[in-house]
């Protein structure tokens, strides 16, 4: 067997889970098949830029640039019955190309990187169950793995056309604006390409951010794990979702979002007051899976939906009405393990029919929606050996805050290859730890839409109001561009206090004062099927990982003793930005009190 990929140059190695090449292949008697169809090489070309050369072969099948495709910017080329002669006579017909690496993967099998112009090529040779394979990855490098997250997998500055290159947009270069008074007043509505979270690519169709977006919670129960057995009631549910005040452990869903959006954002939840029982025993949807795809998830919320349609009008949670439910929950009552069934996410409905659409029900479909068990409300950490622990009474609500988080288009600020540093080290609700959002979430769901820009040539005293109540943030960087918006490379500044969401314990840090993030949200274009698009491009998941940057998206800038929090008199130490050119600008913490911070920021 032949496996061929397509990928980019600027994409991570993808591991093959291959064993060493038995040393004595059975060879082939001949092939079958010569050479790709013509609609093969169209693909191809409109794709990659060119033809690879063919492995001849029994059997084959070439997996298109399209939405699919498990390599979403690449083609796939499986052969069957091949040698390892074979794959010598194969990398023979690369005269064309240079070869420039060769490594050794954590199998022990190696591979061999070729490139011509804008196109990688890596191949290898491996028995793998049954099979003798050669596995050739292709790319233009030109072109980016796209994360369903809205990350990518590498990037590049090459120009956007309609096969799937991408152009990287920065700030870089374009120096700060002039005010007499030192200071730029930043309205990011006067983004011209993204002014929020809305209106990137991967989020089109996403849940809405601000008003009352409807909300559906689906208790799901199995024959094989009934809520009753668990002592799991609905009702509980309820308070955990829309609960007031002290109701919970720390904020209800919806109270959460309240006050961090500064009210902007009102959750219309509805959890139904009966557990849905799908068809089969949790067994049976843990194991399913189309090709690599697992949907047994997403098999149990269309199973809902049909069930509900005859019973509700499902087109009430489509408060935007754009044809989307806005958001879906589903609560199992699953015991929380370590494969993805029995764990928490936010994912995409991919479950469509043979045509490729998704199910309609009273005219609208599920796109958004999050999967988690109930037993996550009673989760009170882990132990030395990693085993999860368990408080009955306990009402922990942070998961399911998190979660929706990504509902609204926030991203995870953990190393999500779990390789690297943490650029967070917890200390964000979109990390590890309860407490309020970031500046840089509420600048990307358009919650906090100014700022003020330093600019002066000398110096300038300014006073920050604490941030968890008001959202005020001061902006310190090299370069700005107004046409960009939150979507660029600085530095935000802002007065933290342990009060708010951040009170009662919750909080990240153990004194208030001046706290510093360093963002770097440049943006991404990408041209497809005619039309633009606009994504970020940095992730804070470590560049060894496929969908990992060299530049996190956001991280703290400490002090000169390593701490998080600048205190009265700290001072910003020495700092470079991404490119490495010294920030333009220091500070010092001038005076703190309860509500508010003075800090004097100099040109250096």
């Amino acid at each position: 067997m032949i496996d061929v990929y397509v990928y980019s140059s600027l994409s991570t190695d993808l591991d093959d889970g291959g064993n060493d090449p038995d040393p004595d292949p059975n060879p082939g008697t001949g092939y079958t098949f010569t050479d790709f169809t013509s609609a093969e090489k169209a693909l191809f070309t409109q794709y990659i830029g060119t033809v690879i050369p063919f492995a001849p072969n029994n059997e084959y099948y070439v997996e298109g640039y399209y939405e699919e495709t498990d390599y979403e910017h690449g083609m796939n080329f499986y052969t069957f019955d091949n040698t390892a002669e074979d794959f010598a006579a194969y990398r023979a017909l690369y005269t064309g190309y240079t070869l420039t690496d060769t490594y050794e993967d954590d199998y022990g099998d190696t591979w061999y990187v070729y490139e011509k112009d804008d196109v990688v090529v890596d191949m290898s040779f491996y028995y793998y169950e049954g099979d003798y394979v050669i596995d050739v990855y292709v790319y233009s490098s030109l072109s980016t793995d796209l994360d369903d997250g809205g990350s990518t997998g590498g990037g590049s500055t090459g120009g956007g056309t309609d096969s799937g290159d991408v152009e990287l947009i920065t700030n870089q270069g374009k120096g700060l604006p002039r005010e007499s008074d030192g200071v730029f007043d930043v309205d990011f509505k006067k983004a011209d390409k993204v002014k929020d979270v809305t209106d990137q690519g991967y989020y089109l169709d996403g849940c809405p951010t601000t008003g009352a977006p409807a909300v559906l919670v689906i208790p799901v129960e199995f024959k094989d794990a009934t809520a009753a057995s668990r002592g799991y009631t609905t009702d509980t549910l309820v308070t955990a979702f829309t609960g007031g005040t002290g109701s919970t452990d720390y904020y209800s869903v919806y109270e959460y979002y309240r006050a961090s959006s500064y009210g902007q954002l009102n959750l219309d939840i509805t959890v139904l007051d009966f557990w849905f029982c799908p068809e089969e025993n949790s067994s049976v949807y843990a194991e399913a899976y189309e090709g690599d795809a697992f949907i047994g998830d997403q098999m149990i919320l269309d199973e809902a939906l049909a069930y509900l349609e005859p019973l509700m009008d499902l087109s009430d949670f489509d408060s935007d009405n754009n044809g989307i439910i806005d958001a879906v929950i589903l609560v199992n009552t699953l015991q929380i393990g370590d494969d993805d069934f029995h764990w928490a996410y936010r994912y995409w409905n991919t479950y469509t029919d043979e045509d490729g659409y998704y199910y309609e029900y009273d005219g609208v479909s599920a796109n958004d929606y999050i999967w988690a068990s109930y037993q996550f409300l009673h989760e009170a950490g882990y132990d030395f050996d990693g085993d999860l622990i368990v408080d009955e009474s306990a009402m922990n609500t942070y998961t399911f805050i998190h979660e929706f988080g990504h509902v609204l288009g926030a991203d995870d600020y953990y190393d999500t290859s779990y390789e690297g540093n943490h650029p967070m080290d917890g200390h964000d609700i979109m990390d590890s730890m309860l407490g309020d959002h970031s500046a840089y979430t509420k600048f990307n769901l358009g919650w906090i839409t100014t700022s003020r820009l330093v600019v002066t040539d000398t110096s300038v005293t300014l006073t920050l109001d604490a941030y968890v109540e008001s959202g005020d943030t001061v902006i310190i960087a090299n370069h700005w561009d107004e046409t960009l918006g939150a979507y660029q490379e600085y530095y935000v500044v802002v007065y933290y206090t342990n009060t708010g969401l951040n009170g009662g314990g919750f909080g990240y840090f153990d004194r208030d004062g001046v706290v510093v993030y360093h963002i770097n949200a440049a943006l991404y274009k990408e041209i497809y099927e005619g039309e633009t698009y606009y994504d970020i491009y940095n992730t804070n998941t470590d560049p060894s990982d496929e969908y990992g940057t060299e530049d996190n998206l956001i991280e703290f800038v400490l002090t000169s003793d390593g701490a998080y929090v600048f205190g009265e008199g700290d001072t910003l130490p020495a700092t470079t930005d991404d490119y490495g050119d010294p920030l333009a600008y220091t500070f010092v913490v001038d005076s703190i009190n309860e509500d508010t911070a003075t800090v004097t920021f100099t040109r250096r």
